[in-house]
């Protein structure tokens, strides 16, 4: 194949990231957003009328347009040539009892856009459990927090796809890289045992701000799960509890340390979140190519939606 053509359906935050880093990885990009402005203001991509019945011809087609718009556009990528790119999470809480017609119709030509599966220091996690060091796991925790306001600080919080109902927001999708990784490190056999799913502070939003669940893996481990838009500091990371040893990754010092009895070893692993993003385009690239599997499936991208669905119901959370 020659020069990869490559059109992304979005062109907010992360739909013009997913354009410069397939720019930067070789391809030829075209954006396509509803706001033209937005589109043209994307370096080196070329802006495209917004309309879904022109997106034929194209080799890959990234969809990273509001949550709630996932699944229409998944469909319109679908029904072209294209190898697809969906950006986390599949679709809305609403979206759930279609997904298995749409993993159908997925077969082997979507990769999900979970780019920590590509993060350095959760691939050595996902080593250290693969190699027997923490021995027979027992518990694990996943936590994340940050104060939704200072995400992004030059536009109005309230108006982000994070804080509205209508654009598929709230926290339990948001963070749903967590739910991932929990599958990731912990097997698609996750039982939700408890769960609250609320709107807790004082933030302006009509989505959840905070989730709290409980996990069971293989019916007795437990998984806590910890998620919010209210901490004023931003914190997340992931911890394992073994037989042999504990495994953790905080984020916030970037420590990656393992703790026997009487010894804790630490690693400084500060590779930015960044470079993940760049292995994922060119790991979008090699899909488009020659086929490569990518590193999350529709089919494992539909589990962690799932997984949220479930958090959600036994929540009672609507």
């Amino acid at each position: 194949m020659s020069t990869p053509r490559v059109l992304v359906l979005g062109a907010g935050s992360i739909g013009a990231r997913h354009a410069r880093n397939l720019l930067a990885a070789g391809a030829h990009v075209s954006v396509m957003d509803p706001d033209a402005a937005r589109a043209a203001a994307v370096d080196g991509a070329v802006p495209q009328p917004f309309d879904l019945t022109t997106i034929h011809g194209y080799d890959g087609i990234v969809v990273a347009s509001p949550t709630a718009h996932h699944v229409e556009h998944l469909q319109a990528a679908l029904a072209t040539d294209a190898r697809v790119m969906v950006e986390k999470p599949f679709a809305r809480l609403d979206d759930v009892d279609h997904l298995d017609e749409l993993v159908d119709a997925a077969a082997d030509r979507v990769m999900m856009g979970f780019n920590l599966r590509l993060h350095e220091p959760l691939e050595c996690v996902a080593d250290l459990l693969d190699s027997g060091t923490v021995g027979s796991v027992v518990a694990g925790r996943l936590w994340f927090g940050s104060w939704l306001p200072d995400w992004r600080p030059q536009v109005d919080y309230r108006e982000t796809y994070s804080a509205r109902f209508d654009l598929g927001g709230g926290v339990l999708l948001d963070a749903i890289h967590e739910l991932d990784e929990a599958l990731w490190f912990f097997g698609d056999d996750l039982e939700v045992h408890a769960a609250f799913v609320g709107r807790v502070g004082p933030l302006e939003i009509d989505v959840e701000d905070t989730v709290k669940a409980l996990l069971l893996a293989d019916g007795i481990v437990p998984i806590e799960i910890s998620l919010d838009y209210l901490s004023r500091n931003y914190r997340r990371g992931v911890e394992v509890i073994g037989t042999e040893a504990t495994i953790r990754f905080d984020w916030a010092t970037q420590e990656l340390s393992v703790e026997h009895s009487g010894d804790r070893r630490v690693e400084i692993v500060d590779t930015p979140v960044a470079r993940s993003y760049e292995r994922e385009a060119q790991r979008f690239l090699r899909f488009v190519v020659d086929g490569t599997p990518p590193p999350v499936d529709a089919a494992t991208g539909a589990t962690s939606l799932r997984l949220a669905q479930r958090i959600a119901e036994v929540a009672k959370w609507t």
